[in-house]
């Protein structure tokens, strides 16, 4: 192994696509020599071990707000790379996959892309372009089994599929958490965590919640951040909701809500592998999540290990809420939580990492 890999993930954000990079770049660190990180987010180099090294931008590129500059100031920063190592190296990509591959064939070095959420699909001018540039990779990796069967079957690519990395060392340690998220214990406790963005649509969410106001002794968490914070709020206040739900900004290590819900709900549009549906299944919480087109099916074994409903149907969410609390203490409905938390070992980190290290080396 004579050449440096390069990861490149300009946009680092919280959520599953951060512990993912942390999670696998971490592993990798301990079994490869020479390792660098393209990013433009600042203050993430004490998660990473030290032996990583970190190319970022400038200070006056670092506190701008537009994506699109810092996208292409990375861009320009991978060009550069890979140019001062003699293009002795080899690409690893979380992000701006299209530009990465064409940078890669044009420069002549290999590319490794990780193709996470089809947000793309919902575009056909997008299929096209996907169509015609991702097969110009040196290998593409995809999170679920569905993913490669779409990419398969909608752009004629091969992938192969590598599941999430779930690292247990957060979630072990959120259970010594002391401090208590709610307020009264007897209530049924439901947890919404996630980005305040449509794609996850938390308005189905809240929208439940309004239909079992009057039903069920409930309190519910809202944790996250994004561009849906004030029209969240809003609804809260319009609709008599701020008594029973909180809304919380986004925390470091939000296991710690997780650990002390009863329901985990997941409203998501379109999702890739939704990493804290693993979370909630290895905290042993039941889980009621949409069915969407990738992800969750996969997760829950197609309903057998939670319950799946379609997209923005919150008249079946509030009913499957409903029905939860009426039985949750029956014996069937704890077989179905630790029947999930078994399956939780074919994300298992290490075994999913060691599979994106064999898959690296061999171009390396």
């Amino acid at each position: 192994m004579n050449k440096d890999l390069i990861i490149f993930a300009p946009f680092i954000e919280k959520g599953g696509i951060e512990k993912n990079i942390f999670i696998l770049t971490n592993y990798l660190l301990n079994n490869l020599n020479k390792v660098s990180l393209i990013t433009c987010d600042k203050n993430i180099g004490k998660k990473f071990k030290k032996n990583l090294k970190i190319i970022s931008l400038n200070k006056k590129l670092l506190i701008t707000n537009n994506r699109l500059i810092k996208n292409l100031s990375c861009l320009i920063l991978l060009i550069i790379t890979i140019l001062s190592l003699n293009r002795k190296c080899v690409i690893f990509s979380f992000q701006s996959n299209l530009y990465v591959t064409l940078i890669a064939k044009l420069l002549g070095v290999r590319n490794i892309i990780r193709v996470a959420v089809y947000g793309w699909m919902f575009s056909s001018i997008k299929r096209i372009i996907f169509k015609l540039i991702l097969p110009l990779s040196t290998r593409i990796i995809v999170n679920s089994k569905e993913m490669k069967r779409i990419l398969k079957k909608k752009l004629k690519v091969k992938a192969e599929y590598i599941y999430n990395p779930l690292s247990t060392k957060d979630l072990d340690s959120s259970k010594n958490t002391k401090k208590k998220f709610f307020k009264d214990q007897k209530n049924l406790k439901i947890l919404f965590l996630g980005r305040l963005v449509d794609q996850k649509d938390p308005f189905t969410f809240l929208k439940s919640l309004k239909l079992i106001s009057n039903r069920i002794n409930y309190e519910a968490l809202i944790v996250g951040s994004g561009n849906l914070k004030y029209k969240i709020t809003k609804y809260l206040n319009e609709n008599n909701l701020k008594l029973k739900v909180k809304l919380i900004t986004f925390k470091a290590n939000p296991s710690q809500y997780l650990n002390q819900c009863d329901l985990f709900i997941l409203t998501s549009k379109y999702e890739g592998l939704p990493n804290v549906l693993l979370e909630a299944q290895y905290l042993k919480k039941y889980i009621i999540s949409t069915n969407c087109k990738t992800g969750p099916k996969e997760i829950l074994k197609n309903g057998k290990l939670g319950d799946l409903i379609n997209i923005g149907n919150y008249k079946k969410l509030s009913h499957n809420i409903l029905k939860y609390n009426a039985n949750r203490k029956k014996l069937s409905i704890r077989n179905k939580i630790n029947d999930a938390y078994k399956e939780t070992k074919r994300f298992n980190y290490k075994i999913n990492c060691k599979k994106y290290l064999k898959l690296i080396k061999k171009y390396l």
